[in-house]
């Protein structure tokens, strides 16, 4: 069985060209072999090219490469030169013209040394002829040149001395930061490639530092399926299981699967260090400073860890990140002093719509019926999951609704985990639990009923669908207390950004780009760009406001409840078969409108009765129809005055007659 699969794992690494065709190096021919990929992109190769080059720059009493059969010495070489061609340059490290032209300086200097030193000898020869012929004052002549001729081999040395001291510096830095890369790769693009290709070149095994048990589980599942012999460190285990772990890996385990916590133990630690590991894989590197700042302190020891184990090459990777996430992960973990390697971050198959409800719950229901499966509906709480996924059993049936969060048993998260895998009409309501490491190609929707709070948690959780390189639509649910909530952040904040994701008026796609600091790409769907304008009034609420509008001052609170709950349930009863919009649904769009001051309680005489307010938001788009005010006039107000005092009199007659 194979690890991964070309056009599944990675559905647009395919190759164009006849195998005939395709010129293998043999870092491609070992991805080829183990994995199946005919090619790799040219970010892989980049990657893959610093942490070999890293790994090369070691002293040369380390081995480093395989010296089997398969891989041999004489191919390191040929490895190192391919390699050494698709080599990023950064403005800390040299490229390959500048050491070409460094290495053709030298080399001409050394010829001009040599022209020099021939042109003096020659002269030398006939100085002496002459100088037997005309006595001492040639030899003194003689004796001058030579001094000259001495003085310019100097020279020459020395300059080419210092060039190639210069050469080696900056070639000795090249190499510094080639191994501390920061690698951001979309969901999807091989990530895992970039360490299990080195990997498999490498002599020593390589330390994969992964966030979660279950995916760890996954990923070590995967690898003993491929072929790949790796071992696992995790909490919980005997001292038994450990040692065996590290005889495997002294009889030539390739990969080492762990987490920040496990790494806390001293002497797992130790361990590790006298296993020469050749190369550290940080997978889902924004946790560092996601996870790290709040609840999950052993990510900032990393940087620590990553000294005590004395590994010079390691890689960062992540499929999302703001210029201030990668900040704080290069501080972490390494200093401050790192490279990166970005590729495009945009998936241009997901289609992304923001949808403004104020019963969202209510929205979420009807989307998980009539949008394309298999679907996930993120909800921000696991309360909120389970009751999800309750009321969408009821009517979609227990065998295609399931809910998932970190709070289930091992045995449940598996069990849920192998469900959803082999169904084509699922839907699963979870939490942000599911996100990292889920490894289901054909997910077609997801559904955020309360938004993540930032736009890299946006997308790493919206980047789950359509691996498969199918269309998928990413379905943000939005309403009032979402505004007033991200607005509270400072406008530079990192939060912020989703508001302006969730509000705009321009192209989403380009919002959540610019929010990773990416480059300016074409919109390849998202529903401002297909409109032509931001997102419409809300559904819901533009209902609920339309019949307190036609109904101004004839109903009272819960009137109004009892008759909206009616009037909701009748428009979807033809849809859905059932009732499903509850008490709770319509206090929530009257609390939303009442907040919004787009309906009011009035006084006296319709005392209690709901009527309109006039919309005081400019940026909100009201559908229904504006009256024309008319202007008031002297007239107007002596109505108004007369009718005062009329009312003031027929209410003191009447305090009057009660008190006779």
């Amino acid at each position: 069985m194979e690890l991964l699969k070309e056009g599944e794992d990675f559905p647009f690494q395919t190759a164009d060209a006849a195998q005939s065709d395709l010129d293998l190096d043999e870092v491609t021919l070992a991805a080829k072999n183990a994995f199946g990929i005919k090619y790799l992109f040219a970010w892989q190769r980049i990657v893959i090219a610093n942490i070999l080059d890293s790994a090369l720059g070691l002293p040369e009493d380390t081995p480093l490469l395989q010296t089997d059969d398969s891989f041999g010495e004489d191919d390191v070489a040929s490895l190192t030169a391919a390699d050494d061609s698709i080599l990023l340059q950064t403005d800390a490290s040299v490229g390959e013209d500048d050491i070409a032209l460094q290495t053709g300086a030298a080399v001409e200097e050394e010829c001009t040394a040599s022209q020099t030193t021939a042109a003096t000898e020659e002269d030398n020869t006939a100085m002496q002829t002459t100088a037997t012929e005309e006595g001492d004052t040639a030899l003194q002549t003689n004796a001058t040149a030579e001094k000259d001729a001495t003085s310019l081999q100097t020279t020459a040395t020395g300059e080419d001395d210092t060039a190639l001291q210069t050469a080696t510096t900056e070639e000795e830095e090249s190499l510094f930061y080639c191994g501390r890369q920061i690698v951001l790769l979309p969901t999807g693009a091989g990530k895992s490639l970039c360490f299990l290709t080195p990997a498999l070149l490498l002599k020593g095994p390589t330390l994969v530092i992964y966030p979660l048990l279950a995916l760890m589980a996954d990923q070590k599942r995967r690898m003993d399926s491929g072929g790949i012999e790796s071992v696992i460190f995790r909490g919980g285990q005997s001292p038994q299981e450990r040692e065996e772990n590290f005889a495997k890996i002294k009889k030539g385990a390739k990969i080492i699967i762990a987490n920040p916590e496990v790494l806390q133990n001293k002497s797992i630690v130790k361990e590790l260090a006298a296993c020469k590991i050749q190369h550290i894989a940080i997978d889902e590197a924004h946790c560092v400073s996601e996870w790290g700042d709040s609840f999950r302190p052993a990510y900032l020891t990393l940087g620590k860890i990553i000294e005590e184990l004395d590994c010079k090459t390691v890689t960062a990777f992540t499929a999302t990140a703001s210029p201030q996430v990668l900040d704080r992960v290069s501080q972490v973990l390494f200093g401050g002093q790192s490279h990166i390697v970005r590729s495009d971050a945009d998936r241009s198959n997901i289609r992304y719509n923001v949808i403004y409800a104020a019963a969202k719950k209510r929205l979420a229901f009807r989307l998980a019926v009539t949008e394309q499966k298999p679907l996930l509906i993120f909800c921000g709480t696991r309360a909120k999951s389970e009751d999800m996924a309750r009321e969408l059993a009821l009517y979609m049936g227990c065998d295609k609704v399931k809910f998932y969060h970190a709070g289930l048993e091992k045995a449940e998260k598996t069990a849920t985990e192998e469900w959803f895998f082999n169904k084509s009409d699922a839907v699963l309501c979870c939490t942000c639990a599911y996100g990292m490491g889920v490894d289901k190609k054909d997910i077609k929707t997801v559904i955020h009923l309360e938004s993540p709070p930032t736009a890299e948690s946006y997308l790493q959780e919206s980047g789950r669908i359509a691996r498969d390189g199918s269309i998928g639509k990413a379905i943000l649910l939005w309403n009032y207390a979402d505004h007033k909530k991200f607005s509270a952040y400072p406008k530079n904040s990192r939060e912020y950004k989703m508001l302006l994701f969730a509000e705009s008026s321009t192209c989403r796609r380009q919002v959540l780009l610019d929010a990773l600091g990416a480059e300016q790409a074409v919109c390849s769907g998202c529903d401002v760009c297909e409109r032509g304008g931001k997102a419409p009034f809300a559904y819901d609420l533009n209902l609920a406001l339309s019949f307190i509008t036609k109904n101004r001052k004839m109903y009272g609170y819960s009137q109004t409840q009892a008759l909206l709950q009616s009037e909701f349930n009748k428009k979807d009863l033809a849809l859905f078969g059932l009732r499903i919009w509850d008490q709770e649904d319509i206090l929530t769009i009257l609390s939303e409108l009442s907040s919004r001051m787009l309906i009011k309680k009035c006084r006296w005489p319709w005392k209690g009765r709901l009527t309109c307010e006039k919309c005081t938001n400019k940026d909100e788009t009201n559908t229904l129809p504006k009256k024309k005010e008319r202007p008031v006039t002297e007239a107007h107000l002596k109505i108004r005055r007369s009718f005062m005092f009329n009312r003031r009199k027929l209410v003191n007659k009447i305090i009057g007659k009660k008190k006779a």
